[in-house]
């Protein structure tokens, strides 16, 4: 009888832990039932003859159980979650020599981190990148002779381990594999025109002029081993005149004597609210030394786009894995990585997009009072983009060189065609 009210003691007062929060339930098998049976006896045994051990509250409490003594009983054994708190500290402390820097924004790398022997499965998660880069694009059609239609854009992106403490990520999409984040920055503006910059007014049925301005918080999620890029991105900024976009480009034909000062920035599109989310998803088909085939479907949804697309890249020459990184690294990290110090290739890019709004032709979501823009039955409801570029880098530093050219995006039928210089720095 005795036994049996020890083993009812013990579950009690394991259920009744101090933090009051159950977890896991588990059957105590008969070996280990037997142990614990013993130990109580050996207990009671060492208080000696005539000294009862000291009686608590929850020994008091059992004598309420006598009457069930006939009863079979089921030992069950609690655990709090404090346990799986000290183990998700204990694994977080064995991952600190190894050098495995787990980013615990993901949903994964969480569920891990409380699991036994989690500093092994650590090794199949998502990491944070240490990289730290610079990118700075710069879009502009007067490498095409022309001054219309999309003008011009300048493109400041940043990547950063430190950004991933920007509250922001927790609104990007999540991964479930194996793989690397980056996190990163973006400053952007983009310019649009209509046709001429030389006259003044409005011109009807021709592009209106717009211009935007934001601030972006990303994050590119690379599985080599799949090959495959998850990017996401939630901006922030402006349509309209605050957005400086006449400004830029007043300073820009100043200074470049064939051009004359632009005319039609008093009647752009109206200031408006810029939010919007951003994300593409990215596949290797065709996975060699020299060409690499991509995949990828991509869209936006806010007050400035809302569209959805897809496209095929080819790259042919001598590169790393477009998977393997964002395309410049430090020489020492990719000596270590085995990969190239020197890449140098050739990229064609096909897309298209179904559209369904555009803030810079039809004027912002808010705001409705824009001098001119044009109707939802002009804009096309598909474009198509197609590409050819060069990139060449060594190590921390690289280039890029691109030609690109877009099918009409409103009735009066104008393709338009830009080029685009990027730099690269591993810093």
């Amino acid at each position: 009888m005795r036994l049996y009210i020890t083993i009812i003691i013990l579950s009690f007062l394991v259920a009744c832990s101090p933090d009051g929060r159950q977890a896991q339930n588990k059957v105590i098998p008969p070996s280990r039932l037997k142990a614990i049976i013993e130990q109580s006896g050996k207990s009671r045994a060492k208080a000696g003859p005539g000294k009862p051990m000291a009686q608590t509250r929850d020994d008091i409490r059992s004598q309420k159980h006598k009457s069930h003594k006939n009863k079979p009983v089921k030992v069950v054994i609690v655990t709090s979650y404090k346990h799986s708190d000290s183990t998700r500290v204990r694994n977080i402390e064995s991952l600190r020599p190894s050098g495995i820097n787990p980013d615990f924004s993901e949903p994964l790398n969480k569920d891990l981190a409380r699991m036994q022997g989690s500093d092994t499965l650590f090794q199949s998660a998502i990491s944070l990148s240490n990289d730290r880069i610079l990118k700075i694009g710069f879009d502009n059609d007067i490498f095409d002779y022309t001054d219309q239609f999309y003008t011009n854009g300048i493109r400041f992106d940043y990547v950063a381990p430190a950004i991933s403490v920007n509250p922001v990520k927790y609104m990007l999409l999540p991964y479930w594999g194996r793989a690397k984040n980056y996190y990163g920055l973006s400053l952007v503006q983009n310019l649009y025109t209509p046709s001429t910059t030389k006259l003044g007014g409005i011109l009807y049925g021709d592009r209106p002029y717009a211009a935007y301005l934001y601030i972006g918080s990303f994050k590119i999620t690379n599985d080599e081993q799949h090959h495959f890029r998850q990017r996401s991105e939630f901006d922030i900024g402006i349509i309209g005149k605050f957005s400086l976009g006449g400004t830029v480009q007043d300073l820009f034909h100043k200074y470049v004597p064939t051009n004359s000062e632009p005319l039609g920035w008093d009647y752009q599109v109206g200031t408006d609210a810029l939010l919007s989310y951003n994300f593409s998803l990215e596949k290797g088909v065709i996975n060699s030394k020299h060409l690499q085939l991509i995949l990828a479907g991509s869209g936006s949804l806010g007050t400035l786009y809302d569209n959805i697309g897809g496209c095929a890249s080819l790259r042919i020459g001598w590169f790393n894995d477009y998977f393997s990184d964002l395309g410049v690294r430090k020489k020492r990290l990719l000596k270590a990585g085995g990969y190239r110090l020197a890449q140098y290739f050739f990229t064609f890019r096909g897309a298209a997009r179904l559209v369904a709004y555009d803030a810079t032709l039809e004027g912002g979501m808010i705001n409705r009072s824009s001098p001119y823009t044009l109707p939802a039955s002009s804009v096309s409801g598909v474009v198509t983009q197609s590409s050819a570029g060069f990139t060449i880098t060594y190590g921390a530093i690289g280039i890029e060189l691109e030609q690109t050219v877009l099918s009409p995006e409103f009735s009066h039928r104008w393709w338009h065609a830009w080029g685009h210089i990027g730099l690269l720095f591993a810093l």
